[in-house]
């Protein structure tokens, strides 16, 4: 089992019998067509810094499956009606889980406040109406991918019980997104092993990000956090093994 980080917020996770992405917003230097096909796409959110504009040239190419918050399905049903059938497209609400052959997926709480001003300017820059809210964060196999989240004790108590190997958390600190205190603060909650960062590279010039993961690694080594930060390079995979699977331990709550 892996995940590949693909920058920004996209990473590629092999599992047994799946191959599933998250929030596909793919830019140099990598290049969705030499992906591997995927057999289920997350979408977080609709901001356009998470891919969704993709979906219509992704269902071409690999005719795959799309999970995302009701909303955001609601409008890609109406937006996509021509491009991707309606039974390929599956709306996953906070708490509720959907299953795809062995793998079981559920839909975490996130908290993602962006001002009235963010939302024009998601709708400006991206030139897109695709709903910013409410966000996804995804539990699956040991993997918690949280979207764009600031912190929420929400997200502790939705996942308590669960077993974490391995938080993808956001960690830039601007734009209503979580700051280096705050994705450890969830990763020490929900139990997680090991954090990888993302969420913090710039996405153009006028778009940069507060923090970086050497701040995250400081933080973490200087407090004594028993979390693992994992810094990932675009492209980089990270391999999960087999004995780590069936550690029992740690597990949040």
């Amino acid at each position: 089992m892996s995940l590949t980080y693909l920058g920004h917020s996209a990473f590629k996770f092999d599992l047994p019998g799946a191959r599933l992405y998250i929030d596909p917003y793919i830019q140099e230097p990598m290049d969705w067509k030499r992906l591997e096909k995927g057999d289920v796409v997350l979408f977080s959110h609709g901001h356009f810094d998470h891919g969704v504009l993709m979906a219509p040239h992704i269902f071409q190419s690999w005719h795959c499956q799309f999970i995302g918050p009701k909303r955001l399905i609601q409008w890609m049903t109406r937006k996509y009606r021509r491009t991707i059938p309606p039974d390929c497209l599956i709306a996953l609400d906070h708490g509720e889980s959907v299953t795809l052959g062995t793998v079981v997926i559920t839909a975490v709480p996130a908290h993602h406040p962006v001002s009235r001003l963010g939302k024009t300017f998601h709708t400006i820059f991206a030139r897109s109406s695709a709903p910013g809210a409410p966000v996804n964060g995804y539990h699956f196999q040991g993997y918690y991918h949280a979207g764009d989240t600031i912190y929420t004790p929400a997200i502790a108590q939705a996942l308590a019980g669960v077993k974490i190997h391995t938080a993808c958390l956001p960690i830039g600190g601007k734009y209503k997104i979580a700051t280096p205190q705050e994705a450890l603060r969830i990763a020490e909650e929900v139990g997680a092993r090991r954090i990888v960062p993302m969420h913090w590279q710039p996405l153009v010039e006028q778009v940069p990000f507060r923090y970086q993961p050497s701040h995250l690694v400081k933080l973490a080594s200087g407090t004594g956090s028993p979390v693992q930060v994992c810094p990932l390079a675009i492209g980089e995979v990270l391999e999960i093994s087999d004995r780590e699977l069936l550690d029992e331990s740690p597990v949040a709550g």
